[in-house]
């Protein structure tokens, strides 16, 4: 926080910035509290290891702590016996529970430059504070005693004082300072003391920040406070929950100045970088420790330009978050330099480093490398070594974008990772290997049995209804399409015997015939459904048999749409295609579920054991036939990919 600190000072606004540190406190009371029961939970399994272990995972989610490793602490402590309990991380977690407590106090130390009567009550909670701070000398080797454990958890009693009644103190301090702080809300800013002037200023860098907001996705900041001092308008926005990172921002006539404060100086000069189409003028700010500071200044012309450069400058800020990460990541993929550039790229473009990094950052390359060329290996070569500096560049462009675009609209990871290795095979050389109009020729089959079958549902609801027609050719007529279908596969095997891939085939023929022969087998059944079977379950059946035939439509439009691909076709080709593999694959799994609720009605009923039997067979027939052809598609999206777009 120190360094947070100083460059509020260096900002000569020490009292804006209150309702930030009153709520950053608050979420310090959130992680002390878990770490408090993660403590206590672990002293009691140790204590009792015949118990199952409690789950705290929502808790520390709920307390904003991501370390996923704290979910196993509990499971693995174990006794030492002399009321001595082994809990691994012990000492590093007392360690975040006191950063925790300074927080808390930090808060209420930033309320008493502005009031004295809190300023009194801090004097008091440091002394408190320092002297149980002495109790972190008291675990070794991440063992605690069972006294220092009550010392920490239990609130205090005949005056003696523990973590616990400190935390439960300041706690009440903090939320009595934040109903005191009166502050309004303009377009989500946190705002007090402020003029008609300013709400129009406010407003213009709050739609800046909202512009671009949800390019940082699941990560935490941007969160805004505002405020008049004097004769000037100050604005802060913290980026992400590093501490020290933030920016303040005064508005004084025409004049805005900015303080920037970053443990990253190659992110100082980039965020500098953003802001070059505007005059703004950086000189170097006091800072301490590893923490940089910069100010800048910018003399507008009009008031309209404030309003301009104010949402311009807010809508940078979220290319600033996680912004070292993604620069390591991509260094793993191209030199330090171009993974700079392409950083820059991403920012002036609107599309943001933090999808690339949700989706898995430097994993969606490999995974589309190994999936392209699965026999070949890159032993740590960079990418831009392997395609040329200009190619992998285009390609990372591409990464970036589909990854942003295809989260901010609610792709499937799955399909996001499609198109990354159907975009890396434009820049690699695979030979072609196989056609699939034969497949394709199958498949109309199968979507002929598909709806045959259908029909005969409704045919069956109609005699139930009252209307009569001609005895069920469905058996009849499904039985001799089988056998034109297999004979169809049996001459693909024939051919692809003299290939030197028939390996690659051999599982989408096997799966094919597999949906049919599913097929094939409900159809026989159908004539023996019971005419006075339930309504409702008869709706649940015919709804099963839609999706299947969905499935089966599905599957043929993208062996239909494969077998036109090649390297040279456009991308918006290449995209419908795979979101035609991604409709079947949603189609497939909607087809289980669907059987599942059939399954639970049918056996909820009060049908027969014949009844059962019949509906319980076709009911798994969809289900087979629907999930090979699921299968089927996730076959032909890898031999597209392959060989069709690596020509």
């Amino acid at each position: 926080m120190r360094a947070k600190q100083a460059t509020i000072e260096t900002s000569r606004a020490p009292g804006h910035v209150l309702p930030d540190f009153i709520a950053r406190g608050l979420a310090a009371n959130d992680r002390v509290n878990y770490y408090l029961t993660l403590l206590l939970a672990a002293q009691s399994h140790a204590q009792s290891p015949g118990q199952p272990a409690l789950n705290l995972r929502l808790e520390r989610e709920l307390s904003g702590i991501a370390d996923n490793s704290l979910d196993r602490i509990i499971e693995a402590s174990v006794s030492r016996g002399n009321g001595t309990t082994y809990i691994p991380g012990a000492c590093a977690i007392l360690d975040a529970l006191f950063d925790g407590l300074r927080n808390m106090l930090a808060a209420i130390d930033a309320a008493g430059v502005l009031r004295a009567e809190v300023r009194d009550r801090a004097a008091v909670y440091r002394p408190r504070l320092d002297s149980l701070a002495a109790m972190l000398r008291a675990c070794k080797d991440d063992q605690l005693t069972n006294t220092a454990i009550g010392e920490l958890t239990t609130v205090s009693r005949n005056g003696h004082d523990t973590v616990h009644q400190l935390i439960v103190d300041m706690h009440a301090e903090l939320n009595a300072l934040q109903e005191a702080v009166s502050a309004e809300m303009i377009e989500g800013a946190h705002v007090y003391n402020v003029t008609g002037v300013d709400r129009p200023l406010i407003r213009a860098f709050m739609a800046g920040v909202q512009e671009t907001t949800g390019l940082k996705f699941s990560h935490p900041g941007l969160g805004t406070t505002a405020s008049r001092d004097d004769d000037r308008l100050s604005i802060q926005n913290d980026l992400g929950s590093t501490p020290g990172h933030l920016v303040v921002i005064h508005v004084e006539h025409l004049v805005i100045t900015i303080t920037y404060s970053d443990v990253h100086r190659a992110r100082l000069r980039f965020f500098q970088g953003l802001l070059d189409s505007y005059a703004v003028t950086w000189t170097p700010a006091p800072s301490e420790g590893a923490f940089e500071a910069s100010v800048g200044k910018y003399v507008a012309d009009t008031p309209a330009h404030i309003e301009q450069f104010l949402r311009f400058l807010g809508s940078r800020l979220v290319f600033l978050i996680d912004w070292n990460r993604a620069r390591k990541r991509l260094g793993r993929l191209v030199s330090k330099r171009a993974a700079v550039e392409l950083l820059r790229w991403a920012a002036d473009n609107n599309v943001g480093h933090r999808g690339f990094l949700e989706a898995g950052d430097v994993a969606l390359v490999e995974t589309a490398f190994d999936r392209a060329v699965p026999l070949q290996t890159r032993f740590g070569v960079r990418l831009d070594e392997l395609l040329g500096a200009q190619s992998a560049r285009l390609f990372l462009m591409f990464v970036l974008r589909a990854t942003s675009w295809g989260l901010s609209t609610g792709q499937s990871l799955r399909l996001i990772e499609d198109k990354i290795e159907a975009e890396l095979l434009r820049y690699l050389e695979t030979p072609e290997r196989h056609v699939l109009a034969g497949v394709a020729q199958h498949a109309t089959m199968i979507v002929a049995l598909a709806e045959r079958v259908r029909q005969e549902l409704t045919r069956r609801r109609s005699r139930s209804d009252g209307v009569t027609d001609d005895h069920s050719r469905a058996p009849e007529l499904a039985r001799a399409w089988t056998a034109r279908a297999d004979a169809m596969l049996h001459e693909e095997r024939r051919l692809m015997s003299v290939r030197d891939d028939a390996h690659q085939l051999r599982p989408l023929l096997v799966e094919a015939a597999n949906a049919a022969a599913a097929l094939e087998e409900t159809a026989f059944m159908l004539p023996l459904i019971p005419e006075d079977i339930d309504a409702a379950l008869f709706s649940l059946l015919e709804a099963l048999a839609d999706r299947v035939h969905g499935t089966a439509r599905e599957y043929l439009r993208c062996l239909e749409e494969g077998q036109d691909l090649s390297r040279t076709s456009e991308r918006l080709d290449v995209d419908n295609f795979l979101m035609t593999i991604d409709r079947l694959t949603a189609v497939g799994r909607d087809t289980s579920l669907a059987k599942r609720a059939f399954t639970e009605r049918l056996l909820r009923g009060s049908g027969d054991c014949r009844e059962l039997y019949t509906l319980t067979t076709v009911a798994d027939g969809f289900e087979r036939a629907a999930s090979a052809l699921s299968r089927c598609g996730a076959i032909v999206r890898d031999q597209v990919l392959r060989t069709r777009l690596a020509r």
